[in-house]
């Protein structure tokens, strides 16, 4: 089991600062650049990079963003020893904080997948190893993989948010990203909790559509489908351990009701024992001690 580490970027600051979640910084380029060559040291070389912005624009992103500079500064850097995952989600560059294009309360299919497939050939172009789709889409992989494909980028991978459930414990990474939802919730697309068939389904579709890596976000209260997750495919399987989970262990750990390397060894032997792949997070230096020192099997 590996660990894909986030890496928020932020745009307008020119220095590493906190974040709103505790444990977790905003970086420039140059100092996420230096939290790779860290973490690479450590032997963990899978990131997936988000950006937070003060400008609401896919056109923005796709021609001078943060995130492309960065992913192109990063991978001029450290070449093949580094994998970069590029987030493909529309909210951090949306005013509503939608993950799709809401016109008068109605998703626009055509629009969304537009904006999507130009957000994931700039990254693509920038050098990602692997674009992730987070748009809750029932074809999203398939879009992107057409888009790239036409664009010459057939080796470009895509890791797909494949069960996305509509969760409450996105609240700590929305505002992270300056993403805050402002109208209606996103419960008309991403997948119902009391639904598990639909989540599975959509690891299926995934997989037919041609994605690398399919994914169940959140994690750790969704073990159940996790572990049908892993019975049902045989693709590289990755679970997000959510910002929400990440905060109340977080949260829990500062009052001293919990210790915090009990809980985060916890969490990832429960990863573990449902055999998935990768570990999306927050905690890379709890993954690597709890890594290092877990029983040999």
């Amino acid at each position: 089991m590996k660990y894909i580490a986030c890496i928020f970027l932020k745009e307008g600051i020119t220095e590493k600062q906190p974040s709103p979640m505790g444990g977790v910084d905003y970086h420039t380029l140059s100092s996420g650049l230096e939290y790779i060559e860290n973490y690479l040291r450590k032997d963990i070389k899978d990131f997936l990079v988000f950006v937070s912005t003060d400008n609401k624009s896919i056109d923005y992103a796709c021609e001078n963003g943060l995130i492309k500079n960065f992913i192109k500064a990063a991978k001029e850097k450290f070449k093949d020893d580094v994998v970069i995952h590029a987030d493909v989600g529309l909210s951090p560059y949306s005013k509503d904080g939608h993950s799709t294009v809401i016109e008068k309360g109605e998703i626009n299919y055509e629009k969304s997948y537009e904006l999507a497939s130009r957000l994931a050939l700039a990254l693509a172009g920038a050098g990602a190893d692997y674009v992730a789709p987070c748009l809750s889409l029932h074809e999203q992989v398939e879009v992107l993989r057409k888009a790239l494909d036409s664009a010459g980028y057939k080796s470009t991978k895509i890791h797909a948010y494949s069960s996305k459930f509509s969760s409450a414990l996105y609240g700590p990474y929305r505002e992270t990203i300056q993403s805050p939802l402002k109208a209606q919730d996103k419960k008309a697309y991403q997948t119902d909790y009391a639904n598990p068939e639909e989540a599975l389904n959509q690891i299926k579709m995934d997989e037919t559509q041609g994605a690398n890596i399919v994914m169940v976000k959140p994690a750790m209260i969704y073990l159940d489908i996790v572990y049908r997750a892993r019975q049902l495919t045989r693709l590289p399987l990755s679970v997000y351990h959510v910002s929400g989970e990440y905060s109340m262990i977080k949260e829990a750990c500062k009052t001293g009701m919990l210790d915090e390397n009990e809980t985060f060894d916890e969490v990832h032997a429960a990863f573990n024992r449902c055999a998935v792949d990768y570990v999306i997070g927050y905690a890379p230096d709890h993954f690597i001690r709890w890594n290092k020192n877990k029983p040999k099997s």
